[in-house]
């Protein structure tokens, strides 16, 4: 290994030369005292001719010892007593140089006692100025914009810490002080800094000064403890952890915001894809295509492999959505690769003169229907905005389509419109027979998919596990026995695209997704990966089912029947459909009970045309009076 040189870099040579004047002034120093202030012509004629030699020697000696390998900005005590032993040595070395040479006979012993003590002195006070005035401490310049940083943890890992903020040259960054829970700590300081109490003080701390910044140095501190440190710091904007040296070292950090995780890793089966064919891309070339809810997981997805295709690009790609910011970011993404042919439509599905206004407009070859609400405790909350959403707008965009003459229309349901529980399930249920129904007196190619759940997805189980597990739990799991079908957000655009080329008029497709996966082992599976131990360094709780919840979804009713496709995994459902007649009829007394606000009736309407929904007995069942 080739070894660092003696005197490294511009900064440490201006340092020796400030060593060089102050060996001079100790040296002549030493002189002064020795002749009690009193000026002798002897001594400053010994002093002028031995002054040279002097300074050689104590080059030599302290350039060889490495003095000038270290970093005099974070000088310690180490090195001061490296000073203390470099300058015995060189004080030793010039006496002896001083006997043998010529001339050199120490004019008194005394001289180089007290020129030692003074190189001492002045060494030790330079780098101790220098350090001072590199963090700051010296400076009397106001800081007017400054981050107030706050350590939880006084040992080694905070002192090591605060000596790097200290050391910070720059002046936006003030520690504060420390909490620590050793009662043999408090009313003590560290580093100039004052120990404010305990864990248990912060929101006192918090309440009584400004804190922008907790830096918790505990490496060794359980989940259990950072999620309380966390619950009382709250309301500081921003709270961090230092991870241990082995957590480190293993690659399983606490402080990770996210485990770079593909989704499919929680399946019980291996992925399909099926957006990745040539029938796919000859059918949707040259094809206007509109998609509602682009601004949603799966509206978007849609648009970036529609927008994406090399071969069989799209004309025209409308992206429709109610939500600005979301419907700006996916056009952004689709623009780059379409240009002008990606157009964005600021507009709500549940508005049918602006939807009539733009099919005219556009002329769309196909319509993916995206757009919902999709939330189950949201929609049981709110169910006259869930069948709004849902059910009569997806209805009436539907027979725009059929009325326009737009060819391709496919609708995005959920396992959760098989044998409904919830107003979510029941909604998409009912907008998903109509669709069908509109096949029997339509040209248009009509289809609908169900969908398991989606990882990754906005709002979907697998982010909020995240989102929980960074926090250090608990993760909430409504039952250990629920299981649910899974399936990513690629496979799930891969369905509707394919779905809508292979449609033949009034079918549901379902993706064959193998074994429903129990909820409680994909949380048992997420902690893992995060490196912690589900139980004991995550807690895992159980919160039962929510109103509207299954403990078990399926994907196709009891007088359903599916049949296999040629596409890899794809299933056709066929079962006896409503007539159109009837579902006209029903939808209109699902829209004069939606401008009544009558929320109890509605769901009776909903309900004649889905006879399997089964509501949970709460407020909605009970409820005499209409909704406000």
């Amino acid at each position: 290994m080739k070894k660092p040189p003696l005197i490294a870099g511009r900064n440490r040579l201006l340092v020796l030369l400030l060593d060089l004047a102050l060996w001079t002034a100790a040296y002549a120093g030493a002189f002064v005292i020795r002749m009690d202030l009193t000026p002798y012509p002897a001594g400053f004629a010994h002093l002028e001719a031995t002054l040279l030699t002097l300074l050689f020697v104590k080059v030599a000696v302290f350039v060889l010892s490495g003095s000038y390998r270290g970093l005099v900005m974070y000088a310690t005590i180490p090195d001061l007593l490296a000073i203390v032993r470099t300058s015995t040595l060189a004080s030793v070395a010039a006496l002896v140089a001083f006997s043998v040479l010529p001339g050199h006979r120490p004019f008194s012993r005394g001289v180089l006692a007290i020129d030692w003590m003074l190189t001492i002195m002045l060494l030790a006070a330079s780098r101790v100025v220098w350090r001072l005035f590199r963090e700051g401490l010296l400076g009397t310049a106001a800081r007017v914009d400054f981050k107030r940083v706050l350590i939880v943890g006084a040992g080694r890992a905070g002192v090591s810490l605060a000596k790097d903020l200290l050391s910070l040259r720059r002046r936006d960054v003030e520690l504060i002080g420390f909490v620590d829970d050793d009662p043999g700590k408090q009313r003590s300081t560290l580093l100039g800094r004052p120990i404010l109490g305990t864990t248990g003080d912060l929101p006192e701390i918090r309440r009584s000064r400004p804190v922008d910044q907790v830096i918790v140095a505990i490496p060794s501190a359980p989940p259990r403890v950072l999620r309380r440190i966390a619950e009382l710091a709250r309301g500081i904007r921003d709270v961090r952890v230092i991870p241990s040296l082995e957590t480190l070292l293993r690659g399983k950090a606490s402080i990770v915001q996210s485990v770079p995780v593909s989704e499919d890793t929680f399946l019980s089966r291996s992925t399909v894809d099926m957006a990745a064919s040539s029938d796919l891309n000859r059918f949707y070339e040259r094809k206007r295509v509109l998609v509602t809810g682009a601004g949603g997981s799966i509206g978007s997805e849609l648009a970036r492999q529609l927008a994406q295709r090399e071969d069989g690009r799209v004309e025209r790609l409308i992206l429709l959505d109610c939500a600005e910011t979301p419907l700006w970011e996916v056009h952004r993404q689709a623009a780059a690769h379409l240009g002008a042919r990606a157009v964005p439509v600021l507009a709500s599905v549940r508005d049918p003169h602006r939807l009539r206004q733009l099919i005219v407009e556009q002329r769309p070859d196909v319509i993916l229907h995206a757009a919902a609400l999709k939330h189950v405790p949201m929609c049981e909350d709110n169910p006259l905005e869930a069948l709004a959403t849902n059910s009569w707008a997806s209805c009436r965009l539907a027979e725009l389509a059929c009325e326009l003459g737009v060819p391709n229309f496919t609708f995005v349901s959920t396992d959760k419109a098989v044998a409904p529980s919830c107003v979510m399930g029941a909604s998409k249920r009912f907008a998903e027979t109509y669709v069908r129904s509109l096949a029997q007196v339509s040209a248009t190619r009509f289809a609908a998919v169900r969908f398991g759940n989606v990882l990754g997805s906005n709002g979907s189980v697998l982010p909020l596990f995240h989102e929980q597990i960074t926090r250090g739990g608990p993760v909430t799991v409504t039952d250990p026995r629920a299981t649910r079908f899974f399936m990513t957000i690629p496979e799930a655009c891969g369905l509707i695209l394919q779905a809508t080329r292979i449609a033949q008029g009034g079918e549901v497709y379902v993706l064959d997704m193998g074994e429903p996966v129990r909820v409680l082992d994909l949380a048992h599976n997420l902690i893992r990966l995060y490196g912690y131990e589900p139980g004991r360094d995550i807690e895992v709780k159980i919160i039962g089912l929510r109103p509207g919840e299954k403990l078990h979804e399926a994907l196709v009713d009891e007088a359903e029947t599916t049949e296999p496709l040629p596409t890899a995994k794809l299933m056709r459902i066929r079962g006896r459909g409503q007539e159109n007649s009837r579902c006209r009829e029903l939808l209109t007394a699902l829209e004069t009970e939606l401008r009544h606000r009558d929320a109890p009736g509605a769901l009776r309407v909903v309900g004649e045309l889905v006879p399997t929904y089964r509501s949970a007995s709460g407020p909605l069942r009970s409820a005499g009076a209409k909704a406000s």
